[in-house]
């Protein structure tokens, strides 16, 4: 499914599942079981519905670091047989500024992208997104983005490259075990 500019987009902002306290070094961290439990969980309630309103994403663009990578691809399947799984260096120190120059990048057409990093990136990202009248939204922000937090940002009709931030509206917030 392809839109134009004039359709509304939709971010869906993944923050990693549950990763190991070490690893070879910070980038090497696996998951746990219980994190990789927790991404197949998201998967699953994912693939069985009913979403959040809005297409599902075509294009996953993930942090290079193990435990985002192993995130997306327990996710990403359940996403449909087309989408693009992108893993960019950038993104594994991005901060929210990066993170919206690199969304400018997408091509207009893009219904709907999901991006898989860190926190507290993805979390400052998604209340720098939300429209300030979205009082539901921010207050469910208040409770935190802990490991397998997926919150989903429907944005305004545009492009890509013109600046979401302020004009959102946070359409599903899913917690692990939630």
């Amino acid at each position: 499914m392809t839109a134009g500019p004039d359709a509304g987009r939709h971010l869906w902002v993944l923050r990693h599942a549950k990763a190991a306290a070490d690893g070879p070094d910070d980038h090497g961290r696996p998951l746990t079981g219980r994190g990789a439990r927790q991404a197949a969980d998201l998967a699953r309630r994912i693939a069985d519905g009913p979403g959040p309103g809005g297409p599902l994403p075509t294009t996953v663009l993930c942090s290079s670091a193990r435990r985002a990578l192993q995130t997306a691809e327990l996710v990403a399947p359940v996403l449909g047989e087309r989408v693009e799984l992108v893993v960019e260096r950038a993104l594994y120190q991005a901060d929210p500024d990066d993170v919206v120059a690199r969304l400018g990048e997408l091509p207009d057409t893009t219904p709907a992208v999901m991006v898989v990093g860190h926190n507290p990136t993805l979390h400052d990202l998604v209340g720098l997104l939300l429209a300030p009248a979205d009082d539901a939204g921010r207050a469910g922000l208040d409770e935190g983005f802990a490991p397998a937090t997926l919150a989903v940002v429907a944005l305004p009709p545009g492009r890509w490259s013109v600046s979401p931030l302020g004009t959102g509206t946070l359409s599903a917030l899913w917690r692990p075990g939630g």
